[in-house]
């Protein structure tokens, strides 16, 4: 085994899970941190588990000590910068090596999203630390239709937005990970990069409830809605105000077009393979949106 240890802040939802086990294939020491035991996936070779919050910065030097290469993601609740810039200090001190953060698409000095601002601030401290990263910059998920858009593709064969005909080249999780891994695993071809991660093409959701349909077998139809359809929409499935302007805020951006229809090659780039399609995912995950 090597003698590296990875930390993995982060390491259960989609990303970090992904991250996890491909690190695991490598036969790297991989610690493992979450906040809540009930999400570990399975009992994996290689994997330490540790159950820490980050927010309390009495825990960090059990986190990261002896900690040589280190990814960075954590909750996007308001106020998340300070405890992401407290790990990054805390592991310049404790000699970590390598730190890939997990970033967001529009984390610039012009960002106006508290939540993309708050990612350019953790980026500003990590640049000033000195140490070696890798900043990675990732477009809307995949893997984000499978609670909403599928739950309504089982119920009515539709598929609802307020995007118009606006085209996102949304990524599948496993493709960042799988760049995570890579600089991870090889920080010195890394070192100070910063990667946008987008799928191959941007598309449409017309071109989703296309693939989704040639998935399945059944005619799945998608429906663009306006901005104040889609705000009752939401109003009236629970959803608070702060979720739901934020969502109309960025389908406004996609609907748009521009920047967020732009399509980068880093991911081809950094693993030298095309993206995953939405036509690879749409099958491989068909069992969602089959009633």
């Amino acid at each position: 085994m090597k003698s590296e240890v990875y930390t993995i802040i982060g390491s259960t939802g989609t990303i970090g899970s992904e991250l996890v086990r491909l690190l695991v294939q490598e036969k790297v020491s991989v610690r493992a941190i979450m906040r809540n035991f009930n999400r570990i996936q399975e009992d994996l070779s290689y994997v330490h588990w540790v159950k820490a919050d980050i927010e309390k910065e009495e825990l960090l030097n059990g986190v990261l000590a002896g900690t040589t290469r280190l990814f960075l993601l954590s909750g996007n609740r308001p106020g998340f910068s300070k405890s992401q810039i407290q790990v990054v200090e805390k592991a310049k001190e404790l000699g970590v090596q390598h730190i890939v953060k997990l970033s967001a698409l529009g984390a610039t000095s012009r960002s106006k999203s508290g939540l993309t601002k708050e990612h350019y601030d953790v980026e500003q401290a990590l640049e000033a630390s000195g140490l070696s990263y890798t900043i990675l910059r990732p477009h809307a998920f995949m893997q984000n239709w499978l609670s909403d858009v599928a739950k309504t593709v089982r119920k009515e064969n539709k598929i609802y937005a307020a995007v118009g005909d606006g085209k996102v080249p949304f990524i599948d999780t496993r493709d960042i990970a799988a760049v995570a891994a890579e600089a991870l695993l090889h920080p010195e071809k890394h070192n100070k990069k910063l990667y946008v991660l987008t799928s191959g093409i941007a598309f449409s959701y017309y071109d989703l409830a296309h693939a989704v349909s040639q998935a399945t077998q059944k005619e799945v139809v998608y429906v663009p809605l306006s901005m104040e359809e889609m705000r009752k929409r939401m109003q009236d499935q629970g959803i608070n105000d702060a979720m739901i302007e934020g969502y109309l805020s960025l389908a406004a951006h996609q609907k748009a077009g521009g920047a967020t229809a732009r399509v980068s090659s880093d991911v081809k780039d950094v693993l030298g393979r095309e993206p995953i399609t939405v036509e690879q995912f749409a099958d491989e995950f068909k069992e969602y949106f089959k009633a």
